[in-house]
């Protein structure tokens, strides 16, 4: 612990031992997130120095203040000396963040999406009839992953070989964003494995001359961003649309096969599709926590956190602050909550959600049209990970209309 983090005489009202990133809160984090909320608005961690701030009003208003809770650094709870060059081109303040922001609006901005709606719809019909036929599949490897694989690999334009790899590579960069020990070593791997990828398709020549990636390196081409920051604004787009899409996708089929009521709702009103798929990043947010570097002095709802802090924003916690939701534990597809923080809030909002909601709508549309029921068909298996919610394996049945 580092003393010039801890105001003198304070002591952290969690106990001494509290790791947020040990295996059982990993496995289950919201007993472990309500303890957090209780505990005070901005709670210190001995255990890594680091400051969990969980409130839903209190991680918003961090989220939209740069200037104090500033993403220079990297969003992780280790500091890194470039994230830009580390295939983060988010981990950065505005102004220079505006750059690669405007880059990636103009390809995966809401505006410039209606174009590609009719072939995400066609994909998504096409995958669900298939899905049906078979009545039996894996709620993660053939729906979650495959759909955005499919999609997202033809809109960036990457060639098929070592598609099926990248949800599992983006996901590993999540688990640099906690503390340095084997799972993050775990995770360091299978990162190089994408950066050995990136290097050797994402490139002028290995892009469909037609595709997103191509669009952005015609962007460095005019001097807008260098080669290398083009490379990172296009593993973003791997990242956030591969790795928390996929999970929010496979946690969204096995919640409306857990919540048979949910589901029936759904196909009884299917005006209710785009708040259902709100309601499960709400209620399992894929994207748990990023970590900020406080620049100055904080008031967090009257709790000094002091400069050259780290705050770890808990979005998962705020999505479940019952001082924001009624009954915030169950799952509801009436609850429409669309000022939840799943995808972050202000400028570091999630680049890629509108891609995402897209493709959940599509999905969710055609599964309505063609399935009666949902049914678990086996125990899911979860991959533990420091900041993201991942399922391994999650075996479902479906039942024809």
């Amino acid at each position: 612990m580092s003393a010039q983090h801890v105001p003198v005489g304070a002591v952290s009202p969690l106990a001494p031992e509290f790791d947020p990133f040990a295996d059982e809160v990993l496995a289950d984090p919201y007993p472990a997130w309500a303890r957090v909320r209780d505990a005070g608005a901005a709670v210190h961690v001995p255990a890594h120095d680091v400051w969990a701030i969980g409130r839903y009003a209190d991680v918003r208003d961090a989220l939209r203040d740069p200037e104090v809770f500033s993403s220079v650094g990297g969003v992780g709870l280790r500091p890194q000396d470039d994230p830009v060059r580390a295939g983060l081109p988010s981990s950065v303040d505005p102004p220079e963040h505006d750059r690669y922001r405007r880059l990636i609006g103009d390809q995966l901005g809401p505006r410039h999406l209606p174009r590609i709606g009719d072939m995400i719809r066609w994909r998504a019909e096409d995958l669900v009839k298939d899905l049906v036929e078979r009545g039996s599949f894996d709620a993660v490897a053939d729906w979650g992953r495959m759909f955005p694989v499919r999609i997202l690999g033809d809109l960036i334009g990457l060639p098929d070989r070592d598609r099926e790899r990248l949800p599992l590579w983006a996901a590993a960069v999540f688990d640099d964003f906690g503390p340095a020990n084997e799972r993050s070593a775990d995770g360091a791997a299978r990162v190089a494995e994408l950066g050995a990828y990136v290097a050797r398709v994402v490139t002028r020549r290995g892009l469909a001359p037609d595709g997103m990636g191509a669009k952005v390196f015609a962007a460095a081409d005019r001097g807008e961003v260098d080669d290398v920051e083009a490379m990172s604004v296009i593993l973003t787009f791997l990242v956030s649309g591969m790795g928390t899409t996929s999970d929010a996708l496979a946690h969204l089929l096995v919640l409306l096969a857990r919540h048979p009521e949910q589901w029936a709702a759904l196909r009884e009103n299917p005006t209710l599709i785009p708040g259902a798929f709100e309601e499960a990043l709400r209620y399992d947010a894929p994207f748990q926590a990023s970590c900020r570097q406080v620049v100055r002095d904080a008031d967090v709802d009257g709790v000094k956190v002091p400069a050259g802090a780290r705050a770890m924003l808990l979005f998962g916690s705020a999505n479940r602050d019952e001082r924001k939701w009624g009954d915030p534990d169950r799952f509801d597809v009436r609850r429409n909550p669309v000022d939840h923080l799943a995808f972050g809030s202000g400028t570091h909002g999630c680049a890629g959600q509108a891609l995402a909601r897209l493709e959940a709508k599509a999905l969710l549309g055609a599964l309505v049209r063609k399935v009666a029921r949902i049914e678990p068909a086996g125990e899911p298996t979860r991959r533990l990970a420091h900041v993201s919610r991942a399922l391994d394996s999650a075996p479902v049945r479906v039942v024809a209309a």
